[in-house]
Parts: C-alpha cells; structure tokens; sequence
C-alpha cells in the first residue's frame, strides 16, 4: 500500500509504516517516557524531540462516545482511552452501536483508506 501523501511529514512516517504493515505504534518520549497521541515529532508534555515509536497491542476501552445517525448507516465517533494513557478520538466499527458503553473494552482494526495506508480504528474485543 502506498504511503505517498505521507512522505512529506518525516515525523508521522514511522506511524504510517507501520500501519502499511498492520502494526500499530505510539510515540515514546525518550526524555520524560511518557507516551502520546497523535502521532507527532516532538512530546506535547516535554517538548522533547527525542521520540521512539514503541509496538502497541492497541487495546483500551472507550471512555465518551456519540452515535451518529445521519445517512443509511450508523457511526460511532468515540474517545477511546488507550492501555498506554493516551486517548484518541476515533471509530468505533463492526459493532451494534445500541450494545456499546463507557467502558466497553476495544482492539485496533485498520482498514483500508485508499490511496493511503490503512487507519487505525477500533471494534470491541
């Protein structure tokens, strides 16, 4: 999978490569060790550029969600916390949307967004 609109941002290319790849990955400060979303060069609670991407289960469990019902089908638009600390804004997928919670537990799925890499979004364990 191409990653070309990304080649212009050095400091979000390990991400998307990773993704290319299946994997999901955080940025570690190596400064203060503490790990952040999103993908960025420099720690927004250091300002450290000395980042290390580290491997992530990408599990966590959704901790604000909305339900979306404009259109033919529902979407989730949720905050997911991650094991890590960060939270992300992302989609909550594959799920029954009248079965989910605060606190409901959920894993990273990518799926395709051509022409990019695949994205990281989330579907309950």
């Amino acid at each position: 999978m191409g990653t070309d609109f990304i080649a212009h941002s050095p400091e979000t290319k390990p991400f998307w490569d990773a993704a290319a790849n299946g994997r999901f990955v955080l940025p570690r400060c190596q400064q203060c060790h503490r790990t952040h979303w999103y993908p960025r060069g420099i720690c927004p609670h250091c300002l450290s550029i000395d980042i290390d991407w580290q491997d992530s289960p990408g599990e966590g469990e959704i901790y604000s969600f909305s339900v979306n019902r404009m259109g033919n089908e529902p979407y989730v638009l949720a905050y997911v916390a991650l094991t890590e600390g960060p939270i992300m804004l992302t989609n909550v997928v594959d799920a029954d949307p009248a079965t989910l919670s605060i606190g409901t537990r959920v894993k990273v799925v990518f799926k395709a967004a051509a022409p990019q890499a695949p994205v990281p979004l989330f579907a309950v364990r």
